[in-house]
């Protein structure tokens, strides 16, 4: 046999014992990733069902009558200051309910019962959130009637209440112990160091509102800030913030001493700045009259926030040390 004829006979060879060692996937391979592909198809299919609803809400006018009624201290007030993001139109043709549900999509619509991941905040005059809280409870109480009303079934709330601080909200969707994470995040910024968008499932902007400066009328600063610029040109001046600002403040102005006041943070920033302790409020209010709070000039940031529905992702992990109080870092398991 020739050189030539004895090298072809080796590949032939080698090319057979390769193929006769390779037997594709076993079992247990296969049924691992059909599970993850069930997972995933599950988790997406509750997105889409929230998408749909939300559409149908906002096609409805619901939206707008839900406004009509907020904030409880001042009813249609909310028109004002919740903005529109038009990252999803008011399209139901285009919007269609998943069909053949499976995942964690059919297990809440055969338990009816879903879970959701809330921050225990008080909810009072004194507090931001509190001029925002009561819409995003009665716009998803209208997507939740919507998905009960398509699939004939009546979806039971049912909250999982984290305290007020740092969320490790990410870890709780992932663990399971609740099935989405409540208007709580903002799409643009991040929790447990990761950017939400990339550690997370999430659906179209249900609220939205824009960031501003409040500035006590009677200070040199009145007339010294107009616009945000000249807040950043002014690393001197201390920021108070309230849990919807701050991340937003800090990542903006990083130069800045932002100060945190998670429970009433407009009594408490108000009384910070009486105190010499800061110098502006930074929150999603135009007018802290509407808080009842005088004597403050507003400038808008023309920053606009964001917050949609968080469902959980899947290659992400999380190191959780089971306390509700730190934010345990998370990563992706392939990042691209």
């Amino acid at each position: 046999m020739t050189p030539t004829k004895t090298l072809a006979a080796l590949l032939i060879g080698a090319a057979v014992l390769v193929t006769g060692c390779s037997s594709g996937p076993s079992a247990a391979e296969k049924a691992a990733a059909a599970k993850e592909a069930e997972l995933a198809r599950g988790r997406e299919q509750l997105v889409r069902a929230f998408d749909a609803a939300w559409i149908r809400v906002i096609a409805s006018g619901k939206d707008q009558e839900i406004l009509k009624t907020e904030p409880p201290n001042m009813p249609g007030m909310a028109q004002s200051y919740m903005v529109r993001l038009a990252d999803c139109l008011p399209q139901p043709d285009i919007a269609p309910w998943p069909e053949q549900p499976v995942g964690l999509f059919k297990e809440i619509l055969e338990r009816g019962t879903i879970r959701r991941v809330v921050q225990a905040v008080p909810s009072n005059p004194q507090s931001t959130s509190y001029y925002f809280s009561g819409i995003a409870d009665k716009y998803l109480q209208a997507v939740l009637d919507e998905i009960g009303a398509h699939y004939n079934v009546k979806l039971k709330l049912e909250d999982v209440s984290l305290p007020p601080g740092p969320l490790p909200s990410t870890s709780v969707v992932l663990s399971g112990k609740a099935d989405f994470i409540d208007q709580l995040n903002a799409t643009g910024g991040d929790t447990q160091g990761m950017r939400r968008r990339i550690s997370r499932r999430f659906t179209c902007t249900m609220s939205a509102s824009s960031q501003y400066i409040h500035v006590p009328a009677d200070a040199p600063l009145a007339k010294q800030l107009n616009t945000f610029n000249d807040l950043i040109a002014r690393p001197d001046v201390r920021i108070c913030a309230g849990p919807l600002a701050t991340q937003t403040a800090r990542a903006f102005m990083p130069k800045h001493t932002v100060t945190t006041k998670y429970i009433n943070d407009l009594s408490g920033c108000v009384a910070d700045i009486k105190a010499g302790k800061s110098d502006v409020i930074m929150n999603p209010l135009p007018s802290l009259q509407i808080a009842d709070i005088k004597g403050y000039k507003s400038v808008h940031t023309l920053i606009a926030a964001g917050t949609p529905l968080w469902v959980a992702k899947e290659g992400i992990v999380c190191q959780d040390d089971g306390n509700p109080r730190t934010e345990d870092p998370c990563s992706e398991v392939s990042p691209p």
